[in-house]
């Protein structure tokens, strides 16, 4: 059995949270696995035999974190830990859940996989959002995408875009996503982005709302450098990290979104497969015996 020290940060709000935490860590206890709870659940818990830490210290001493919430704790969770490489389990506590893929009734199992080495650590790659010609705020980072949209004016902005220093286009739009693989299931595919495997090397610009039909996603490899110079009747624009960060910026000012040099990493365990995952959530395996009617398929697609 491996030893192995785990980081437990979770979503607060989320009032589950309490009860599927205590017995969760009782279960860590009896099976002599060491932990550390973050900080903010100290009152929730109120358990004074439990060691707690600010969440950067249970970054520092921790094999693994482990997410509870759902996608959007997983994404905080990773915007916390990346420069650290400590790979991240997402327990679903919500509804979707593509990163927070664990649920609460495999939570036991998951442990013991872990214990036992079956699992696997994939890097998911990030992007890096430099603002200004010469980095003039801190650069923001997306597990998922990078948004740059109008935010409160109600009109179209102009957002001329270029990569590796070649024009592309100017986009007439509410906004511009700028997608890893591993958005693609999120902000992206709802504009009409396509859905790409995480570990392609590549980057997606979809166009929120554009004024011109033929203006449609683009897929470009991870190793470009998209530049967009963003003009507003009003002013200004903003731009938003994984939906969790936002950043207002005026007129005319330059953003520059490139891969980062370090990966966020995913555990990812033996039966984990992307296509069963993607076909549950998006729920086109009902569709699936529909279309092949009158034959009837099993959970493969098979024949049965």
């Amino acid at each position: 059995m491996k030893s192995l020290r785990l980081g437990i940060i979770a979503n607060t709000g989320k009032p589950i949270v309490m009860e599927v935490l205590p017995s969760f860590l009782a279960m860590l206890r009896d099976k002599n696995i060491a932990f550390t709870v973050a900080d903010d659940l100290r009152d929730l818990i109120n358990s004074s035999d439990l060691s707690f830490s600010p969440i950067e210290s249970i970054v520092d001493e921790s094999d693994f974190i482990l997410s509870f919430g759902g996608d959007g704790t997983f994404l905080r969770t990773a915007h916390i830990i990346a420069p650290r490489q400590i790979p991240i389990i997402g327990v679903n506590l919500g509804t979707f859940g593509y990163l927070a893929e664990v649920g609460i009734d495999q939570l036991e199992e998951r442990i013991n996989d872990l214990t036992e080495g079956r699992y696997s650590v994939q890097n998911r790659k990030i992007l890096k959002a430099i603002i200004g010609e010469k980095d003039e705020k801190e650069p923001l980072y997306g597990l998922n995408d990078i948004v740059i949209e109008n935010g409160e004016f109600p009109k179209t902005i102009c957002l001329v875009t270029r990569i590796d220093g070649d024009y592309l286009n100017t986009f007439n739009a509410d906004g511009l996503i700028v997608s890893t693989p591993t958005g693609s299931t999120g902000y992206s595919l709802s504009v009409g982005g396509p859905i790409i495997e995480p570990e392609v090397e590549a980057m997606i610009i979809s166009p929120i709302n554009p004024h011109m039909l033929a203006n449609r996603p683009l897929v470009v490899g991870s190793c470009r450098k998209i530049e967009i110079t963003t003009h507003s009747k009003a002013g200004h624009y903003q731009v938003v990290a994984d939906g969790q960060y936002v950043l207002k910026l005026d007129t005319g000012t330059k953003v520059s979104i490139a891969c980062a040099s370090t990966p966020t990493q995913i555990v990812l365990f033996q039966d984990h497969n992307f296509y069963s995952i993607l076909r549950n959530k998006l729920q086109w395996r009902h569709q699936l015996n529909v279309r092949v009617d009158p034959l009837r398929t099993g959970e493969n697609g098979e024949s049965v």
